[in-house]
């Protein structure tokens, strides 16, 4: 079983069984440093990047408690970020531990750093190191066919930097033959992109394709026609298997590569070097005009937990209360309390209708199995439709903490490392509001 938690960064302790500590007898101290000289610039690039940018919220620290009586964790999976995190913290425990000029680099960075330090760290954690194995595992040991993480090709690479207005060469020449109709999506994605980067990277090849690059985008020194021709030719020969990386692989091979062109592929520029066009974009098919309709606004985000849509007839005077009050309390501003008595109301409403309905349910099972019995209840009655009653079922999951969730509203009330957000509470009440208007309609 894992939870997810804040945790204080103070409360946080290397694992000196991590993979990269030679030695399981180090102290903490020494531990620090032994993976920061492991490091060397990755730790200052992290280092940067955690001033700058803060911590990945996609990434989130395993951890495990140590177990002593205190509150303490020990990071299974995450020790980079925690030693980054270390340097810039106090970047003098570090000294002697990486070189003079990495040093001076996370200094640099810590100053950025301290003026809005980490304080909480977002973890999973997890109750023993078995419990961790399994998802440490599949980030450190391969694809596992797909179990584990899978890193993107040059392809994919590419895409995305394109996409991030970032093109380098080979792929802006890929672009340009696919909008000319040159290659389909689908024969592209069979040229090999890190080959064809390393033969366009020639300045031989590059002359002889009738292009050149300047401030990291091509311009044209021919018609748009001979460039096509040059620049298929060397896709086709890398499709084919004909060119291989072994014939290209230095820059010698490169500029003999590019000597054995054929006479007929070579394009003849029409302008000088230095003189070139940059590539246009293709014009766009023309479309009939048809006048949009104007969007409706979007709905402003509620300030409290029942919408003002929502009709509930509640007979008991107590939980009426606690309705008026969840309908006038600032979710911003009293989130704990608004996640405590949602809490609550939940389980008064059901114990309601299991009395109302004389329903074999003691109040001293489980709040899980009383919902899913009201929820039979309602489904047998026509009250709840299936699709209505899914997220009932979703939300009486064990050890789910998946919006909304049982647990995760349990763990509001009784654990203190867990922070309800109002996003997550009313994402709660929009899936259960069926429910609980079934309840007291």
């Amino acid at each position: 079983m894992s939870q997810t938690s804040e945790i204080l960064l103070s409360d946080l302790l290397v694992d000196i069984e991590n993979p990269r500590l030679p030695n399981p007898n180090l102290g903490q101290r020494e531990a620090l440093r032994e993976l920061a000289r492991h490091q060397h610039r990755k730790l200052v690039a992290l280092a940067e990047d955690i001033a700058k940018n803060g911590l990945n919220p996609a990434d989130l620290f395993i951890v495990m408690p140590v177990n002593d009586g205190t509150s303490r964790y020990k990071v299974l999976e995450g020790n980079r970020r925690f030693v980054a995190l270390k340097s810039l913290e106090n970047p003098e425990l570090f000294v002697d531990a990486v070189d003079a000029k990495s040093l001076i680099d996370i200094r640099k960075s810590s100053r950025i750093y301290l003026e809005s330090p980490t304080e909480y760290v977002q973890c999973v954690v997890c109750k023993n190191r078995d419990d961790a194995k399994h998802w440490i595992e599949l980030r450190h040991t391969g694809e596992k066919q797909g179990a584990g993480i899978v890193p993107w090709g040059a392809q994919e690479t590419a895409r995305f930097l394109t996409r991030s207005g970032i093109r380098d060469a080979a792929t802006q020449a890929l672009d340009f033959l696919e909008q000319r109709g040159y290659l389909t999506a689908e024969t592209r994605s069979k040229v090999p992109l890190t080959n064809f980067r390393r033969v366009l990277g020639a300045a031989e090849v590059r002359a002889n394709c009738g292009i050149e690059v300047k401030d990291g985008n091509i311009h044209l020194l021919a018609d748009e026609t001979s460039v096509a021709t040059a620049l298929m030719h060397i896709a086709n020969e890398l499709m084919s298997g004909q060119l291989t990386v072994k014939a290209i692989y230095t820059k010698d091979d490169r500029a003999a590569y590019a000597a054995k062109m054929p006479a007929d592929v070579v394009v003849k520029p029409t302008s000088k070097p230095g003189e070139g066009k940059p590539i246009e974009e293709p014009a766009p098919k023309s479309k009939s005009k048809i006048k949009s309709k104007p969007q409706p606004p979007l709905p402003k985000i509620r300030g409290v937990l029942i919408p003002g849509d929502c009709t509930l007839s509640i007979s008991d005077v107590r939980i009426r209360q606690m309705e008026h009050e969840l309908r006038r309390l600032n979710i911003e501003q009293f989130t704990n309390a608004v996640s405590i008595l949602f809490r609550v109301f939940i389980e008064l409403s059901v114990d309601a209708h299991l009395t109302a309905r004389q329903i074999e349910a003691s109040r001293d099972q489980s709040l899980a199995f009383k919902l899913i019995s009201v929820l039979n209840d309602l489904l047998e009655r026509k009250k709840l439709s299936k699709e209505q009653g899914t997220p009932i079922r979703r939300f009486t999951t064990k050890d789910s903490f998946l919006a909304p969730s049982l647990t995760l509203l349990h763990q509001y009330v009784h654990n203190q490392h867990v922070f309800p957000a109002p996003s997550d509470l009313r994402a709660h009440w929009n899936s259960l509001q069926p429910f609980l208007v079934a309840i007291w309609s």
